[in-house]
């Protein structure tokens, strides 16, 4: 740190001392006199309301005939006179304008019984212990102060009045403070003081600045000088130099000597220094050069990368503290600089703070000239799973060629027995025309089995553009009839499937089938998520210039740790699965230059969210949205169907 910022730093802590000090007693003496003054007007307020109840109940206590003879009759009297005194309240509100921390006073009989009150609605009800305020007033002025700052508390001031034969306490009038009303009467000397404080604290920071300026000067010419030889762009003296201080122009002559001689050798040193920059940045090695003194020199961009370095944050630093003893590393290079033995190719694992890394490690030992003896270290990394990674991803092509090569063939063989199966759809189609309900059934078997088709043909092009015949589609009525597919399904499992919309038509541009399959195979795997039955809720909205399609479920949920994977054709949880299904809505979402998501609890469920990109509808649904409630499947018109 440089002199200037020394003194500057110094000036600045001594003042912000005395500011401190004098804002501490400042505040201490407020606080006291604040706290001695509510004190005080709560003392006069309860002598001034005593001597008011006395004088009241002994005027009203001559007029009672017969005169009361005991002292239970005295007691008698007095909390009568108190309690049915109407003018009473109204003075004992007058008796707190004079306070302003006083928010209630009270007259009270030995039991706690409210006899009066300046709050009238109080009467009769029984007070409720407050701390003493003159047992608050012993206690340390800081705990006051910040209990008063932080806390809403009140206390009483408790003044008892008896008969003046009796030492029995007859009445009791408690006036009650409040810390509320102490706190804003305090607040405003508090920030009166913060901003002299402010104010004293930017004078000594300028003060600072400028005291600093005059008193160093000839310093700051001087290291501008010192800063210039560094740099190499030192012009020599300047007409300013015969104003120095004699001892000052002494040592700016010698260094007009020392910057001759450090021209030439630091204009050799950059270039050389360049040339090993440019070298060690095009290495795909990383390189760290560590000098005798275990402190890092150079590191190279592939070695920051490698490790998840800085180099602003570990130049100069020493090896133990960028590489701890305690990791394989560390380990590593403080066994050569103990040994003084070089090594080659050793696998450690480095944790870069962003993951783990596994690194070949070599470390050479190289003498320094001007110190005989000592040896600074050159260490190189490689990242050992590079050869991995490229031959597993190898391995990954080979299966996948395989892999395809065995689905196409097996896709074939599914599309044999679908041709088989539709042609004999047709036949049976022909020999029952006329069922109306039977051709119903037909139809839906028919759609099932040309969708079927379609399955399989995307299967096999599942790697290959898709042509996609698009139209103009209804998003909603294409959930409505997927929704009544599963209905069946749904009822088996136990799930009441909720279909929801807020307009009776929502258009996208899309191929029918192909999102009609994508809905279908989310609503079933959100179906088979829930073993103990639930409820299914598909709803459908415009969000700004979208179409949005969740579906929720009440599932078990997807467990983190394979959140990533569940888009991955081939991965499946199932027992019997394929892995196919979310692979296939995926791709298809991706086609329609839409977007797929989902969010998910363990044990609460998951929600999927599909996004298409929305357009003008040629002709609205003439029926509402519908709705399956309590696993009934939607009529034509939208209402449940009983069974």
């Amino acid at each position: 740190m440089s002199l200037k910022s020394q003194l500057r730093i110094s000036i600045v802590t001594l003042v912000a001392l005395l500011v401190l000090s004098q804002c501490v007693l400042s505040l201490r003496i407020m606080a006291e006199d604040k706290f001695r003054d509510a004190l005080e007007r709560a003392q006069s307020i309860s002598n001034q309301v005593g001597h008011l109840v006395l004088q009241r109940v002994n005027e009203q206590a001559m007029a009672v005939d017969p005169r009361p003879a005991t002292i239970e009759e005295i007691e008698q009297v007095w909390r009568r006179v108190v309690e049915n005194d109407a003018a009473l309240p109204s003075l004992l509100a007058k008796s707190m304008a004079s306070s302003s921390v006083v928010i209630e006073i009270m007259i009270c009989d030995d039991s706690g019984l409210i006899l009066a009150s300046s709050t009238p609605s109080r009467q009769r009800l029984t007070y409720q212990s407050l701390p003493d305020f003159m047992q608050w007033k012993e206690r340390p002025l800081w705990d006051r102060l910040t209990e008063v700052m932080t806390q809403t508390k009140d206390y009483a001031m408790v003044v008892p009045l008896g008969a003046s034969d009796s030492q029995k306490q007859v009445l009791t009038i408690r006036v009650v403070v409040s810390s509320v009303l102490i706190r804003d009467a305090i607040v405003p000397q508090v920030m009166l003081l913060a901003g002299v404080s402010t104010l004293t604290m930017l004078a000594s920071v300028l003060l600072a600045y400028l005291f600093s300026n005059v008193v160093l000067r000839s310093l700051d010419r001087l290291s501008r000088r010192i800063d210039s030889i560094t740099t190499g762009q030192f012009s020599g003296s300047s007409a300013d130099d015969s104003r120095e201080a004699k001892e000052f122009a002494e040592v700016q002559s010698k260094l007009d000597v020392l910057s001759q001689q450090f021209r030439g050798a630091r204009e050799d040193m950059v270039q050389l220094r360049n040339n090993i920059e440019v070298m060690l940045e095009r290495l795909e090695e990383g390189v760290l050069l560590f000098d005798p003194g275990e402190g890092l020199q150079r590191i190279s961009r592939s070695a920051e990368d490698l490790l998840g370095l800085e180099r602003e944050d570990v130049a100069g630093k020493p090896l133990s503290e960028i590489f701890p003893a305690s990791s394989e590393l560390g380990a590593v290079l403080r066994h050569v600089v103990n040994h003084q033995r070089a090594v080659r190719d050793v696998p450690v694992t480095w944790d870069s703070g962003s993951g783990s890394a596994r690194l070949l490690v070599n470390v050479e030992l190289l003498e320094s000239l001007p110190e005989p003896g000592r040896f600074s270290l050159l260490l190189t990394l490689r990242d050992a799973e590079m050869r991995h990674q490229i031959r597993s991803q190898l391995d990954i092509s080979t299966r996948l060629a395989a892999i395809s090569r065995l689905t196409g063939g097996v896709a074939h063989e599914i599309k044999n027995p679908l041709n088989a199966i539709a042609l004999h759809l047709e036949i049976l189609k022909s020999k029952l025309a006329g069922d109306a309900r039977v051709e119903r059934e037909v139809e839906v078997i028919g759609g099932e089995i040309s969708r079927l088709d379609r399955v399989v043909k995307t299967f096999l092009d599942f790697t290959r553009p898709v042509d996609l015949r698009l139209h103009t589609l209804n998003l909603v009525e294409a959930a409505r009839q997927v929704a009544a597919l599963v209905w069946p399904e749904a009822e088996r499992a136990k799930v009441s499937i909720e279909l929801d919309s807020p307009r009776s038509a929502a258009f996208i541009r899309g191929d029918e089938d192909l999102i009609k399959q994508a809905l279908l195979n989310v609503i079933n795997n959100g179906i088979e998520s829930m073993k103990n039955g639930g409820r299914l809720r598909i709803r459908v909205f415009e969000e700004d210039e979208d179409v949005v399609v969740t579906v929720v479920d009440q599932g078990a949920g997807i467990p983190p740790e394979i959140r990533e994977k569940i888009f991955n054709l081939y991965f499946t949880t199932k027992e019997k699965g394929t892995g196919i299904g979310l692979a296939m809505t995926f791709r298809v979402i991706q086609l329609h230059n839409a977007t797929m998501d989902f969010t998910s609890e363990p044990g609460e469920g998951t929600t999927f969210f599909m996004r298409f990109p929305a357009v003008e509808g040629e002709e609205p649904l003439p029926t509402p949205p519908a709705k399956l409630v309590d696993g009934k499947a939607p009529t034509e018109s939208g209402v449940p169907a009983s069974r």
